[in-house]
């Protein structure tokens, strides 16, 4: 056996030292740091968010009736909430996930549930909010709110995602019925456009509900499984399809009761940020598998039926992790205790 000289320890001791150092030079100070933007009356169920990207927030809402509102910067000290529509609730009475198709205008699904979570099937449809009318001077009376396509053989909607190669051609996830639509909004038509076992829900659950949140990322779309509390991928084309042959796998099983929707950040890295409801945590689950609750507790108000997160997108501010919450509506802190639901901003800079 070769022995090692003074020159040979000292440089295995400095190896050891840089190699300790790495592994214990990333340890975040948790649970995140964090302000509250505005709380709604209770109940308000806010069900879904999008950053613009001048940085204002438009919000939708579930519970008690089918709403948008707009939040007007966001990172100040004031933020300015204005509501833009409300629906006849004998029309609809649920606006669900939004996201921008091209620029002010956005697209959102709406529709008719009996009680939350349960959608009344073939009331849903994808829907258009047009700003346009409102660039030079934010009104929120002078947006245009009309439905682009009817889908009278889905379920509840939830995840909205649009194609890479085609934005206006838009990913459709049905939790009840257990697919995915493609939704053309040019053509306003739609047809099925993925069908796996992994995007329906389990026969235990307590509701029809499978397939939630949804995000293209690196060739992949991602998708939650909110019961089964599970993390699936699927291997995609820029077309919007399943590439031959590909099947959803498995990528993480979460130890929640539910999870909701999630987001990859910032500044889109491999890291998920995943809400989960029904237990009122902001979870991360990192490239390697690590899950970590980075806020809140099952038995705390603090990110009470956190719904979902998405990242700021403004300079300095693309480590702020901005979320809604549903104030426990369907599961109350403790078995009693709820909230209305509420705008958060996570400050991530410091986690790493």
């Amino acid at each position: 056996m070769r022995a090692f000289g003074l020159g040979g320890l000292i440089n295995l001791v400095s190896l050891l030292g840089f190699l300790v150092n790495s592994a214990t030079a990333c340890q975040p100070s948790l649970p995140l740091p964090y302000r509250v933007l505005h709380r709604f009356p209770d109940p308000t169920y806010l069900q879904s968010l999008y950053v613009r990207s001048n940085g204002d927030i438009l919000v939708t809402t579930a519970w008690p009736n089918g709403t948008i509102y707009y939040v007007a910067g966001p990172t100040t000290k004031s933020p300015k909430v204005s509501l833009v529509h409300t629906f006849d609730p004998e029309i609809v009475n649920v606006a669900t996930s939004i996201i921008e198709t091209q620029p002010d205008v956005y697209a959102f699904y709406a529709g008719k549930q009996v009680h939350l979570g349960i959608g009344i099937n073939g009331t849903f449809g994808v829907w258009e909010l047009d700003l346009r009318p409102t660039r030079r001077r934010y009104n929120p009376g002078k947006a245009i709110v009309r439905e682009l396509v009817h889908i009278p053989n889905g379920g509840l909607l939830s995840g909205l995602e649009p194609i890479p190669d085609r934005p206006s051609t838009l990913l459709v996830a049905d939790s009840t019925v257990g697919v995915i639509w493609h939704v053309d909004t040019i053509t306003r038509k739609y047809k099925l456009g993925i069908e796996d076992p992994a995007l329906r829900g389990p026969a235990w659950a307590p509701t029809q509900f499978g397939v939630n949140g949804i995000q293209y990322h690196k060739g992949y779309l991602y998708w939650t499984n909110s019961f089964e509390a599970t993390v699936y991928r699927l291997r995609m084309t820029r077309q919007g399809y399943a590439a031959p042959g590909a099947k959803g796998e498995l990528v993480k099983e979460i130890r929640s009761f539910f999870i909701d929707n999630f987001t990859f950040g910032p500044r889109n890295s491999d890291t998920l940020w995943i809400a989960t409801n029904a237990d009122n945590r902001l979870i991360t689950l990192s490239p390697g598998g690590n899950v970590t609750a980075v806020l809140g507790e099952p038995d705390e108000l603090t990110m009470s039926g956190v719904v979902q997160p998405a990242f700021g997108k403004l300079r300095g501010d693309t480590n702020t992790l901005y979320a809604v919450t549903s104030g426990g509506f369907n599961f109350p802190i403790n078995g009693t205790v709820t909230e209305g639901g509420k705008i958060v901003a996570v400050d991530t800079t410091d986690y790493c």
